[in-house]
């Protein structure tokens, strides 16, 4: 399945893209070189999980704080997503690929409430989705709008591959992951080595409207997983590139 980068700022509900849901299955398409049983062993489908993170939302505490830890209760619940909190959700210590979700209440011309929600990607420093809805303590209101989100997430969810980054030290064969045992890997997975996308610029107007489609360069399989990091080794045929930075996805 071919990734389109050109990601586009999504209004309202119909819009919402979001980053639940349901397993991710390995890419299709072998890069050129790679075995056959290595090839076999990544079309295996494998449920991996998006990180994810919700800082608290803004706006009125009182109605902020009851969205907000509705919409947590929602991401926890969500088989596909390894909700981060405390220091792992931290900047410093969030794995490069992480999924942020902002929220804030405000309040139109006329008084009236509306509970604002945004999915960013982080390492790309996009906005993938924004969602805009009436807000209110009616718990008949906040169910509706839950039910909302619960729908549109297990709609869009395929549309967001997997990612990790890739780290390596001179010398040696082996590679670490920058995800762990919460994020679904497991011994024996195979992911996809892709090198970071170069920026699509616009001639007229000088801003970045795209990223390049993502090109598989090689395999590697994972051998160790522990709480927030993994190892994997290169597959027979795959070698590294030297001077680029590396990440580890489905397609």
């Amino acid at each position: 399945m071919m990734w389109n980068r050109f990601r586009q700022v999504a209004v309202g509900c119909a819009a919402w893209a979001w980053v639940a849901g349901v397993a991710l299955a390995a890419g299709e398409e072998a890069a050129a070189g790679v075995p056959a049983e290595a090839a076999a062993a990544a079309e295996t489908p494998i449920a991996l999980k998006h990180a994810v993170v919700c800082p608290p939302f803004k706006g009125d505490p009182a109605i902020a704080s009851i969205y907000r830890d509705e919409l947590v209760k929602v991401l926890k619940a969500a088989g596909n997503i390894e909700y981060l909190e405390g220091a792992r959700a931290l900047a410093r210590r969030a794995p490069e690929f992480t999924y942020r979700v902002n929220g804030s209440i405000v309040t139109n011309e006329d008084g009236q409430l509306f509970v604002m929600v945004t999915l960013s990607d982080e390492a790309r420093k996009e906005q993938i989705a924004s969602h805009v809805a009436p807000a209110s303590t009616n718990a008949s209101a906040i169910g509706g709008w839950i039910h909302a989100m619960e729908a549109s997430m297990s709609r869009r969810a395929s549309k967001l591959p997997f990612e990790c980054r890739v780290r390596r030290k001179a010398g040696q064969e082996s590679v670490s992951l920058d995800r762990g045992l919460g994020s679904g890997l497991q011994p024996g997975m195979v992911l996809y080595l892709s090198m970071d996308e170069e920026p699509l610029i616009s001639p007229v107007t000088g801003e970045v409207i795209g990223r390049d489609s993502p090109r598989a360069v090689g395999q590697i399989q994972v051998f160790r997983v522990m709480e927030d990091t993994a190892y994997a080794r290169p597959v027979e045929g795959t070698q590294l590139p030297r001077f680029s930075k590396l990440h580890a996805r489905n397609f």
